[in-house]
């Protein structure tokens, strides 16, 4: 075999390989409750998972619209998973919206945490950050 050949051997090995790896869109029961949706959507975070966890939370924002309490941190999470993700222009701009969502009505039924927590990562983000955005 020639070494070209052999070249495009092993590089088409390793694409197949890496494209293995990926983690593609789950598909999430329909019974699944609030929690259970959470629970997966962290344990999908904790382990880098990240595309996945979007997943989860986006769902919960689906199926649980009137859950005002889990809505606040189903939001939180995805602005996070952003910035986690390098992609600090969408996570500032779903801090931003989650901030001001504490500015209407049903802001009473929101739990504090995620609002304190936004703001802080914005703060951080205004200073540099950890980890910095990754280049495009």
């Amino acid at each position: 075999m020639s070494p070209s050949i052999r070249f495009c051997t092993v590089i088409t090995v390793l694409l197949l390989v890496l494209a293995g790896c990926r983690t593609g869109p789950v598909e999430i029961p329909q019974d699944l409750t609030q929690a259970e949706i959470f629970q997966r959507g962290q344990e999908a975070l904790d382990a880098g998972r990240y595309e996945v966890a979007l997943q989860y939370y986006e769902t919960f924002l689906q199926r649980f619209p009137d859950d005002f309490a889990n809505i606040a941190e189903a939001r939180y999470e995805i602005a996070f998973i952003h910035y986690k993700m390098g992609d600090w222009d969408s996570a500032r701009e779903l801090f931003l919206r989650l901030i001001d969502k504490y500015e209407t009505e049903a802001a009473a039924a929101y739990p504090a945490w995620p609002r304190v927590l936004a703001l802080r990562v914005l703060e951080v983000m205004d200073q540099g950050g950890w980890p910095p955005p990754r280049e495009r």
